[in-house]
């Protein structure tokens, strides 16, 4: 009975270690959208994952992220404090940015698209990010939102509704 149990315990833990778990080592979340004519590029920083993501079983993959409000950096500390105020992203009431995935399908060689949850501020949305997976973990994504659909922001003829926003994470090796 001893012997079967751990049998299980340790088919467990290599189902578990081969689900491939990673957590990020690097990433780079950048945004670009147009103010009075002009490209505005920004930043976050901060951002916490977990990476289950295994190409031969796409249907157990998850992604799971957040990325601090209070991060934003774009070049300006004026700026940058001026939209954690209510009227854009409202960092004391929303401190956070999630994002989770509900499936993914491969596109191409090392090429998929995932279906996310995206949360910012009070509202959810579905997503569709394309994205490549390099050998060595690294995923690069990129999508178009438009701010107005997460209420960031008012409609106005300065500022652009659609924010272009690049994602890369390098994420570690499964454990």
């Amino acid at each position: 009975m001893k012997l079967l149990l751990g049998l299980s315990w340790l088919c467990w833990l290599w189902v578990a270690a081969s689900a491939g778990e990673r957590q990020v080592q690097e990433a780079d979340i950048r945004f670009k959208i147009s103010n009075a004519g002009l490209p505005v590029n920004g930043t976050f920083s901060g951002l916490e994952a977990t990476i289950q993501f295994d190409p031969a079983h796409l249907e157990q993959a998850r992604i799971r992220a957040s990325v601090p409000v209070s991060t934003i950096n774009t070049g300006i500390a004026l700026r940058d404090r001026d939209l954690q105020k209510p009227t854009y992203f409202d960092a004391a009431r929303y401190p956070t940015i999630t994002m989770e995935s509900t499936s993914f399908q491969k596109t191409g060689p090392n090429q998929y698209e995932g279906l996310f949850k995206l949360t910012i501020k009070d509202v959810q949305r579905e997503v569709k990010m394309p994205f490549t997976v390099s050998a060595d973990h690294k995923f690069e994504g990129k999508m178009r939102l438009n701010r107005l659909d997460y209420h960031v922001g008012k409609k106005n003829l300065i500022m652009a509704n659609n924010v272009d926003v690049t994602i890369r994470v390098k994420a570690a090796q499964a454990h």
